[in-house]
């Protein structure tokens, strides 16, 4: 066994023994369940993972209370020997995130500040290989429906609610960059690199027109577990096989106006008043290739999509009933076909309140989903437990629940936020030990964290 160190993540490889946080072995018990990776994070949680062979790039954030900047990330590399390297972080007044990595184990890394974007190529080691900043004056005049105010701010290349609505998809050795800009509108773009390693614009292509998004808050509380202040403002993206960029966004009522706008510059009737936009675009010259509508029916977030053999898989939670015991969200997965046709909805109800935030197709068609359980929220309000459990389950073909999977759990509040699949097994990442909406009020330093990325062999296919 040899576990690295490196600026606070723990590397340990080992094949019969679960190790602690510290390094130690726990006992002889025989895990078969535990792969050769196994890393643990003290203060942060794992909020992306993605593989290139036996290498490893995962996105680590430091909690933060709803009155502080944020997001806080770094980009941290692991090696297929085991070698845990210095994790990229931002320069100052910048947050990290987002990234993408490619087929020749480069990296793309965004950038932002409340109003600037920029992109960095790294290569496999994590050494800059490209610093740009990202310019497009042409979101100042994207068309903007003023329906009921709100902030915004025509200069900005990401909302004035948030600058966390940026992300990134790899085509090949190209980027696909998705932003929500200060007019509250969706622009995709293709960036190719040039023979300097810099970017060049491709194309360009307005997916959904600005509109007026409001904010929202809670009247108490210091943290917000879902990011669901923000979940409206928020965009999706994954491309598939085909070359075919899905983007995804929620239609929040009284928050945002996603299918009105749609609707009258598009001239595509929506008949649904609530639920998840998504619209495909072709990589090779941008063209719009058309828009889904998946009625939820009731209050829903979007917090996954992922392209699959049949198209793209959605996943995220739904209020299916208000409760006064707090119990009645449930997470649900949603389809959309390659040609843009609807499939399945299902919700999955294990206990209590459940969330997805990551899924993934298996070898056999079926899905592997992932997310947090057993937690409740004020049926009033938005104060979220702090106790709840890591949700792990095995999805039919059609979205349906077909099992759930066992997962070990900190004592306090718990989530599973991003898999991948690596050599034959499966890559988990989250947190543990997490905090709850009224955690820190009192104590800051509540408001804290473990993360962990773990290989699990043992899972179906």
């Amino acid at each position: 066994m040899n576990p690295l160190r490196h600026s606070g993540v723990l590397l340990c490889v080992t094949t019969i023994l679960l190790v602690a946080c510290d390094g130690g072995a726990t006992g002889s018990e025989e895990a078969p369940e535990t792969g050769m990776v196994d890393i643990s994070i003290a203060g942060q949680t794992v909020t992306k993972v993605r593989a290139v062979g036996k290498e490893v790039a995962l996105l680590e954030e430091q909690l933060t209370s709803i009155f502080e900047d944020a997001p806080r990330r770094s980009l941290a590399l692991v090696k297929g020997n085991g070698e845990s390297l210095q994790p990229y972080t931002t320069p100052a007044g910048w947050s990290l995130v987002d990234f993408a990595v490619h087929p020749s184990g480069d990296l793309s890394v965004v950038l932002t500040t409340s109003r600037e974007v920029r992109l960095v190529r790294l290569d496999h080691n994590g050494a800059v290989r490209s610093d740009q900043s990202f310019v497009d004056p042409a979101t100042a005049t994207d068309p903007f429906f003023n329906y009921a105010g709100g902030l915004k701010d025509d200069e900005s290349l990401q909302p004035a609610l948030m600058h966390d609505a940026a992300r990134l998809a790899p085509l090949g050795e190209s980027l696909l960059l998705v932003l929500r800009t200060g007019r509250n509108a969706i622009v995709a773009y293709r960036l190719d690199l040039d023979v300097g390693g810099s970017y060049r614009r491709a194309w360009r292509t307005l997916v959904e027109p600005g509109a007026s998004i409001l904010g929202e808050g809670i009247t108490t509380g210091t943290f917000d577990v879902f990011g669901q202040l923000q979940n409206h403002l928020r965009v999706f993206i994954d491309v598939d096989t085909a070359g075919v960029l899905a983007i995804g966004v929620v239609e929040a009522p009284m928050s945002n106006f996603t299918f009105r706008a749609h609707v009258d510059y598009f001239n595509e009737p929506i008949a649904a008043s609530t639920g998840i936009l998504l619209t495909r675009v072709g990589t090779q010259d941008g063209r719009r290739l058309g828009s889904t509508v998946i009625d939820t029916r009731q209050r829903a977030e979007l917090h996954g999509l992922r392209a699959s053999s049949r198209g793209f898989a959605l996943v995220g939670r739904v209020l299916s009933e208000v409760r006064s015991d707090g119990t009645g969200w449930d997470a649900f997965m949603a389809s959309v076909g390659q040609d843009g046709s609807l499939g399945p909805y299902n919700t999955i109800d294990v206990d209590r309140g459940d969330v997805l935030f990551d899924i993934a197709q298996l070898p056999s068609g079926r899905y592997l989903a992932l997310g947090t359980t057993g937690y409740v929220q004020n049926p009033e309000g938005e104060s979220i437990s702090e106790s709840a459990q890591p949700l792990l389950v095995l999805l039919g073909p059609d979205g349906s629940l077909a099992q759930s999977l066992s997962f070990p759990a900190g004592p306090r509040h718990n989530q599973l936020t991003t898999v991948v699949r690596i050599d034959g097994g499966w890559l988990l990442g989250g947190m543990i030990n997490g905090p709850g909406t009224h955690s820190g009020d009192t104590d800051r330093a509540l408001l804290v964290a473990d993360g962990f990325l773990r290989e699990r062999t043992d899972l179906p296919d």
